[in-house]
């Protein structure tokens, strides 16, 4: 049995500061912007100033030294580490003055330092270092992708995989770091009687609490369909459940081919259709975002189709206030794809695709309006087989009175 006695010795046990700081982080994508930030930000301290403060300077500049340099420094002097911020937001307004930084970014590079300092048990004053912050923008004005654009990307696509890419990225929303966690099991295909695509429901984010759940088009199912067929004809096997969706072709073992490779066949597929020409002096946005315009369309076409917008929202992965502490909603019944499939004709990339589907659907209403009159039919028949009946019994009673 396991002894939950606290000893004088694990009180004592001296702790890594910046190993405190990384623990206290849970999402992983979180975990690599702040430690950049943070290791960018320490680098600036000149060793002129624990000199001066802590009579000692670090020995070498490694992020782990010179965070438990900062942190002393902060326990000890937590005026000068208050300064030491001052001046390097102050620095940082210079970028945001001269367009090398959004004002909507700044507050990024500081949020990094304040956990560092929070998880190590420092407090200080951070409402008077937001004072200092920019006025911010309104969000940035890049716009979503085109279904011209995205015809194009799938054209000069000649790897299955970038047209899978491009396919379940308009098709289910998501952002670039999702596919970091995609396995083959977070995929649940939906299908017709005839054994043809429906759809299928996307898990995004396995096991983060901030998972949920979207949807893909026919289009993307069969395109996956085909990579899996792929997939067995390269390694003589099908995919299994825990295997990773996307693998990489660099390796000889089944390795994921992570969202930064991702990022990287999307620039060479746009870059190839001329979406991503060099920037002109003095700006430092695309038209198009890169991976974000995906999501844009996605976002578009949802509205466009008069999708229910909380529906829309939580297939987006965002937060909808109250709305989700009320909600009964459970996923594993996949409720919200009929609100997704009225949305599938206009998320359909290829026109040929989108015309089938279109064409499926109105077959599929006029089956229904035909079982329907067939019903209607039916029912009148057995109502006339009724009412005869009923005239003939009338006619047989008024018969006996007559008589």
């Amino acid at each position: 049995m396991v002894s939950l006695e606290i000893s004088f010795e694990d009180i004592n046990k001296e702790t890594d500061p910046y190993q405190l700081f990384l623990d206290s982080i849970k999402s992983p994508d979180t975990l690599r912007r702040y430690r950049n930030f943070l290791n960018d930000f320490l680098k600036l301290i000149p060793s002129k100033i624990y000199e001066e403060v802590l009579k000692k300077s670090p020995q070498n500049r490694e992020p782990k030294l010179l965070a438990t340099y900062f942190l002393e420094l902060a326990k000890t002097s937590p005026d000068t580490v208050s300064r030491i911020i001052v001046q390097y937001i102050k620095n940082q307004i210079e970028l945001v003055k001269t367009e090398q930084m959004s004002p909507n970014t700044l507050p990024n590079h500081v949020k990094p330092i304040k956990a560092f300092l929070d998880s190590n048990g420092v407090a200080l004053h951070w409402k008077s270092f937001y004072k200092l912050y920019p006025r911010t923008r309104p969000a940035a004005d890049d716009r979503a992708y085109t279904r011209e654009e995205l015809q194009k990307m799938l054209e000069i696509s000649t790897d299955i995989t970038d047209k899978i890419i491009v396919q379940m990225f308009s098709a289910g929303g998501f952002r670039l770091e999702s596919w970091n966690y995609f396995i083959w099991k977070d995929v649940v295909f939906f299908k017709n009687q005839d054994g043809s695509f429906k759809g299928a429901a996307l898990l995004v984010y396995r096991g983060d609490p901030e998972s949920y759940w979207t949807f893909l088009t026919p289009e993307c199912c069969r395109s996956l369909e085909i990579y899996r067929e792929m997939w067995r004809s390269q390694t003589g096997r099908y995919p299994k459940p825990d295997e990773p969706l996307l693998k990489s072709v660099k390796y000889p073992i089944v390795t994921r081919l992570n969202a930064l490779g991702v990022k990287k066949r999307i620039e060479k597929i746009v870059k190839a259709i001329g979406l991503r020409p060099p920037l002109p002096a003095g700006k430092r946005r695309h038209e198009v975002a890169l991976d974000h315009g995906f999501r844009k369309y996605f976002a578009t076409m949802m509205r466009r189709a008069k999708v229910n917008f909380l529906d829309k929202e939580d297939m987006m992965g965002h937060k909808v206030g109250l709305e989700q502490h009320y909600e009964r909603y459970q996923e594993d019944d996949f409720e919200r794809f009929p609100e997704y499939q009225k949305a599938i004709s206009f998320l359909t990339i290829s026109d040929s695709e989108r015309q089938k589907y279109e064409l499926e659907l109105k077959d599929k209403k006029i089956n229904e309006i035909e079982s329907t009159i067939r019903d209607e039919n039916k029912k009148l028949i057995e109502d006339l087989e009724i009412l005869k009946l009923k005239v003939e019994r009338m006619a047989e009673s008024s018969k006996k009175n007559n008589q």
